[in-house]
């Protein structure tokens, strides 16, 4: 029976229920794929998403990541060996120590991506792989702020959406299978799979969503009702219930829809393997 990522995922972040659906799908896309370890998640934040994938007995063999916050949280999850505080373009691991690299929507946070995988390439075991998701190069098209501005005419307020929305995500570059190939080329990794997900009706039901619970805004009215201070009232947990409960039921064709054969999603997974050095 396959696993209901969907539920999971909610009740991981039931405070930002927009962020949980995006991750629900790319878990369900994920989780199709093999990890072979040893596995390091690279961007591994506060480990939810490999708490839930992996599950919380310690399956990932190292977590690394750019805030010690977010470590503290990473490793609370249990599902790390290890985690350590690092840079990706300057990872704190001897060379071939890992048969897998997994990373999580973290690469197009990164200006130059270029020196991040060659530290990859160099940490792969001979045949290791690398698989990542980002959003794909139809992310900023898909969404419905931008969309529904473009297609009234206004051009600049479309992108001036768009450009608010990478503003806010701190999101640097949107690169097609094609652009992964040239640029994992480079430094011997051979990509073997591409995917996307998230189809328009999906990211647009997203983006609308962020609104509604204004995920991004410095004060919102759920921003308050969720927030860490309030916890002492004792009601949050009856709100996780509710969010899981209620969005689990709406969500879950938006959850389960996969994108046509042929056409292109908001996110992409991408897989590649290391070239073999032949002496």
């Amino acid at each position: 029976m396959a696993r209901d990522y969907l539920t999971e995922a909610l009740d991981a972040y039931w405070f930002a229920p927009p962020v949980a659906l995006w991750r629900a799908v790319e878990l369900r896309i994920a989780a199709q794929e093999m990890f072979e370890g040893p596995l390091l998640d690279l961007g591994c934040g506060d480990g939810l998403v490999a708490r839930v994938l992996f599950g919380p007995e310690a399956q990932v063999d190292a977590g690394l990541d750019l805030s010690e916050v977010q470590l503290g949280r990473a490793r609370a999850t249990g599902a790390y060996g290890h985690v350590a505080l690092g840079a990706a373009d300057r990872l704190p691991y001897v060379g071939e120590s890992f048969a897998t690299v997994f990373s999580n929507s973290v690469l197009e946070h990164i200006r130059d991506v270029t020196p991040v995988v060659r530290e990859v390439s160099r940490l792969l075991m001979p045949d290791g792989q690398f698989i990542f998701t980002v959003p794909s190069e139809m992310f900023r098209l898909f969404l419905r702020g931008y969309s529904r501005r473009r297609d009234a005419g206004d051009v600049s307020g479309a992108e001036k959406y768009a450009a608010a929305v990478d503003a806010r995500l701190q999101h640097y570059h949107y690169y097609n299978p094609s652009d992964w190939r040239h640029l994992l080329a480079t430094v011997r990794l051979n990509v073997v799979n591409t995917r996307y997900y998230i189809p328009q009706e999906v990211e647009q039901l997203w983006d609308r969503m962020n609104t509604l619970f204004g995920v991004g805004r410095r004060l919102s009215p759920w921003g308050v009702l969720v927030s860490p201070r309030l916890r002492s009232l004792r009601y949050q947990d009856f709100l996780r219930r509710l969010v899981v409960r209620t969005l689990s039921g709406r969500w879950r064709r938006y959850y389960e829809m996969d994108v046509p054969a042929g056409e292109k999603g908001g996110g992409l997974l991408v897989v590649a393997r290391l070239e073999q050095r032949w002496y």
